[in-house]
């Protein structure tokens, strides 16, 4: 069990999957500063306290991994000009998803296969945003937020290969990523306005629940596309995202402790 299990969840009413991803300890021992890494999914939902909370936390840099209608659908408002906002317009090729929301005959297992084929590119398909999100804390913009829609996916592979860039063991990231499990409210989330996801998840909540939930398969998808594709997640941080060996030692004098 790590540190970070029992201080990453944030008190605010409104905020969906929004946490502290520091205090892991390294495979040095050595420990992750918390205060200083955070991720969440949307946050268009805050009321005015929880914005004004979150404002608090001198947050200096935003990277948001959103396509842009959903950026335009449920936009981040609560940062002022001092916090440096990244975002990107993209298309992705997951639109499998919806696909197999769409048809009668899908099953849990063809919606869980078609979430391992989403973990199988999204390194690839994202690899602009976390090359921004790397150069934001390289710039000295810390503390930062993360963030998608349900800051699960896309989040939870920029947070993976933060805390594995500061030497945090793939067990404690791991844990770090089934953590969504514990903190995203679905029930309330989806409660807030009718879509897509919500009429499935009345009418087909088996099929739905394979999107809903962080799942070690995912991760390991993920660990091996980069091991096939790339020779490794080291590999993949320094040629594909330019953190280098510099770059890391950099990252770690800024965000670990002993």
């Amino acid at each position: 069990m790590t540190a970070a299990t029992t201080l990453t969840a944030l008190p605010l009413a409104s905020a969906f999957n929004l946490r502290d991803f520091g205090g892991h300890r390294t495979r040095d021992g050595r420990q992750v500063r918390t205060g200083m890494l955070y991720r969440s999914g949307t946050m268009a939902l805050l009321t005015d306290a929880d914005a004004d909370a979150l404002r608090a936390l001198g947050i200096r840099a935003i990277c948001d991994f959103r396509r842009p209608s959903e950026r335009v659908e449920e936009p981040t408002s609560w940062h002022g000009d001092d916090v440096e906002y990244f975002c990107r317009d993209y298309s992705e090729h997951s639109g499998v998803l919806s696909e197999i929301l769409r048809s009668d005959r899908a099953t849990p297992a063809d919606m869980h296969d078609a979430m391992v084929r989403v973990y199988r590119v999204i390194a690839t398909d994202h690899a602009d945003a976390y090359r921004a999100m790397f150069a934001q804390m390289l710039s000295g913009r810390l503390p930062i937020l993360i963030n998608c829609a349900a800051g699960k996916d896309r989040t939870g592979v920029g947070a993976v290969l933060i805390l594995w860039t500061l030497g945090v063991p793939r067990e404690a990231i791991l844990e770090d990523y089934l953590a969504t499990n514990d903190h995203a409210d679905w029930t309330w989330r989806l409660a807030q306005a009718e879509s897509r996801l919500t009429r499935a998840l009345r009418d087909r909540a088996d099929v739905v629940a394979p999107i809903l939930r962080a799942d070690a398969a995912y991760l390991d998808a993920l660990f091996d596309t980069l091991d096939h594709q790339h020779g490794g997640i080291d590999a993949y941080l320094a040629q594909v995202l330019g953190v280098d060996a510099d770059a890391r030692a950099a990252l770690q004098d800024a965000l670990v402790t002993s």
